[in-house]
């Protein structure tokens, strides 16, 4: 796993606690894409807000995106859960 997949991993462990022994079990490289991808996206929202970027459009955008990959998450998450058939 690379570093920044374990970053991504962690802020959506922040962003959603009641999984976070579920999010720990997840393995495999599309969970890293998907953990790296959130990574960068809430990134570039912290670098924005940290530079009071007057582009509040793409803040808003870097949001959206991290709160799909959230979203995403959560829906995988639950049918993991869920027993075959």
């Amino acid at each position: 796993m690379t570093s920044l997949a374990k970053i991504g991993r962690a802020r959506v462990a922040l962003a959603l606690p009641r999984q976070r022994e579920q999010l720990r079990a997840l393995e495999g490289e599309q969970y890293d894409l998907l953990f790296e991808t959130y990574a960068l996206a809430a990134m570039r929202v912290d670098e924005l807000l940290m530079n009071q970027s007057p582009e509040q459009d793409l803040v808003n955008e870097y949001r959206e995106i991290c709160l799909d990959i959230q979203e995403d998450i959560t829906l995988l998450l639950g049918s993991l859960q869920k027993p075959p058939g």
